[in-house]
């Protein structure tokens, strides 16, 4: 059985491997990953295991001086009376890699209640200083930005999950969107205190409608361009990557072009003069 499992391992890890190379990561500094990891699922190894391999392969292919970042959003507590804890509250539907990236000894997470992000690596400490709101700048995509992070998706197509969208409404000026303000309890140095954050959201019952097909014109600007790149390994993990700031600098363009782009059709926003 060990020599099985041993067998099963090192298939996973090359395959996995494989794949980082075949999508450009070999070298890359700092990376942006999320995922969703249900293809993998049946692969007869513990999960534990399984997330060691697909952390110690990134880790591997980006060399010395690599900066792993990861969602470690609690949104889920919006609007709830709870203190949130740097270290202790967990991630809600991120994924079990994003937790267990939160989770490693040398982690750093940013503060905010509702959107943190954590990192490992070189540049964690970029997070320790960042906005209050959750998406501008300031904010750990910004902070990404900066570094010209690369963004892997592993199991999720990224116009699924590609949250630097959210920063690009904010810093556009996205009407359809406005800051809200929340006072929230926090736990700093063992003591409870109550500071106000940020969070870009939408106006209610304004017939704001998302596209069903949400961020794909982008990524097939991307993909049109030989910036958007995917390989599928051989135990059916899909894997894309493109840097961020090709996103951020595709999209910009459309917000500009167009500022209800996002969205399926520009709504009634008269309500507005009257605010």
């Amino acid at each position: 059985m060990k020599n099985n499992k041993f067998a099963l391992e090192k298939k996973f890890s090359s395959d996995f491997e494989k794949g980082l190379q075949k999508i450009g990561l070999k070298n890359t500094k700092n990376l942006f990953v999320t995922s969703n990891l249900e293809s993998i699922s049946k692969i007869r190894l513990p999960k534990k295991d399984k997330l060691e391999i697909l952390l110690e392969n990134m880790k591997k292919i980006m060399g010395k001086n690599y900066t792993i970042f990861s969602p470690s959003a609690s949104l889920n507590f919006c609007n709830k009376d709870y203190v949130f804890d740097l270290k202790n509250t967990p991630s809600f539907q991120m994924g079990p890699l994003a937790e267990f990236i939160r989770l490693q000894k040398d982690s750093h997470r940013s503060m905010h209640p509702f959107w943190s992000v954590s990192a490992i690596g070189k540049n964690k400490n970029c997070l320790k200083s960042v906005s209050k709101h959750s998406y501008a700048y300031g904010s750990p995509w910004s902070k990404m930005l900066d570094l010209d992070t690369s963004q892997l998706n592993l199991g999720v197509h990224p116009s699924k999950a590609v949250t630097l969208i959210h920063h690009i409404e904010t810093i556009s000026g996205a009407p359809y969107r406005f800051n809200k303000e929340f006072e929230c309890k926090i736990l700093v140095k063992n003591k409870v205190k109550a500071e106000k954050f940020y969070l870009s959201v939408f106006f209610k019952n304004q017939n704001i409608k998302k596209r069903i097909k949400l961020n794909e014109h982008f990524f097939n600007e991307l993909k049109r361009k030989r910036k958007l790149k995917y390989y599928k390994n051989k135990s059916g993990l899909e894997m894309w990557s493109f840097k961020m700031r090709d996103f951020f600098d595709i999209a910009t363009k459309y917000f500009n072009q167009n500022i209800f782009n996002y969205l399926e059709f520009k709504p009634n926003l008269s309500f507005q003069k009257e605010l």
